[in-house]
């Protein structure tokens, strides 16, 4: 009987290390084909194969869950996304903060979300924000977009806008979502009532290609699908509303979205005016975010943008930053 009882032992035990041997084979598989994909995929971005590889800053994910509800909609889970946050500095320590990360990690995962998580700590939270922006990422895998919630603190409005040119000077694309949580909500159902998307136009080549896209991505998430794109763009007389209805037009039929378009004539109302009677029962409003260099004090300028959008609906502020044909990414073949 003992005999029977040691000659048991050894095979389990023998098939305990032939499974954690086996285990370790599969791993280095892994790596080896991560590593193999590195290298093949550097290089020049064909835009068609373009997808959004998020940073999110989301502070804790509890506090702020819109923003991850937000970048899980637009990764389709076949982008990638980093929860990101900083930590004040001083208050933990390596293996605590390692710690932290993996009881982020398993929350993400027990909600559905497939994500990485990264925490840094630093003297205060722009800091932190700057580190990441600058360092994080491996060769090709860096994020190509960086995702905010707007600051409401009048008082860290300047450093704020310091971040965004700062993403913009590292060729991040920026998404500021402008809403509150109890606002903004990526249900895990079919909403009651189709959604409206409201584009505000100003070109596909500045940051018209993104916003584009960015609708794109969320009409085709579950919460939002089949929510209704509507292409919006001013012009001062109705000499110049039909050729712009035409051209407008042109332009939805020759991408893949299925968007309408709206031509609204201003009739020398301030854009703000217009912009508020004509989103005002928008789901969500997309609108262009001018670049550091195009204007003349960008904090001046966040400030005044933050002013106009104060009483509307969800929205979003976008920065294409990426040299990169956004076009070419919704072309119909």
């Amino acid at each position: 009987v003992a005999a029977v009882i040691v000659l048991g032992i050894y095979l389990w035990l023998e098939r305990r290390e032939i499974e954690s041997a086996w285990g370790d084979v599969r791993q280095g598989i892994w790596m080896s084909l991560v590593r193999t994909g590195l290298f093949r995929i550097q290089g020049p971005l064909d835009s068609r194969n373009w997808r959004p590889h998020l940073m999110v800053f989301s502070g804790a994910p509890t506090k702020r869950w819109h923003l991850i509800d937000l970048a899980n909609a637009l990764t389709h889970q076949r982008g990638l996304f980093t929860v990101a946050s900083v930590l004040p500095e001083g208050s933990r320590n390596v293996a605590r903060q390692e710690m932290m990360e993996s009881t982020v990690q398993d929350y993400l995962e027990r909600q559905g979300i497939q994500a990485f998580v990264r925490l840094v700590t630093a003297p205060d939270p722009f800091t932190g924000m700057k580190q990441l922006i600058e360092a994080y990422g491996i060769g090709p895998l860096m994020p190509n977009t960086v995702l905010l919630g707007d600051t409401e603190n009048p008082e860290e409005r300047d450093r704020f806008s310091q971040i965004v040119a700062q993403c913009h000077q590292a060729k991040r694309n920026v998404i500021i979502l402008r809403s509150s949580p109890e606002q903004f909500t990526l249900v895990r159902r079919r909403p009651s009532r189709l959604r409206r998307i409201d584009v505000w136009w100003g070109g596909l080549q500045s940051n018209g290609g993104l916003m584009l896209i960015l609708a794109y991505l969320l009409r085709t998430s579950w919460g939002w699908r089949g929510a209704e794109i509507c292409l919006k763009l001013v012009v001062p007389t109705d000499a110049a509303a039909e050729s712009a209805e035409a051209n407008l037009r042109q332009l939805a039929d020759s991408l893949r979205i299925g968007a309408v378009t709206q031509v609204i004539v201003a009739y020398d109302r301030p854009f703000d005016e217009i912009l508020k009677i004509s989103s005002q029962t928008a789901d969500l409003i997309l609108l262009g975010l001018a670049t550091p260099d195009q204007v003349e004090n960008f904090g001046d300028y966040y400030t005044k943008l933050h002013t106009r959008i104060t009483d509307l609906p969800n929205s979003l502020l976008v920065m294409a930053s990426e040299e990169l044909a956004f076009s070419a990414v919704l072309q119909k073949e």
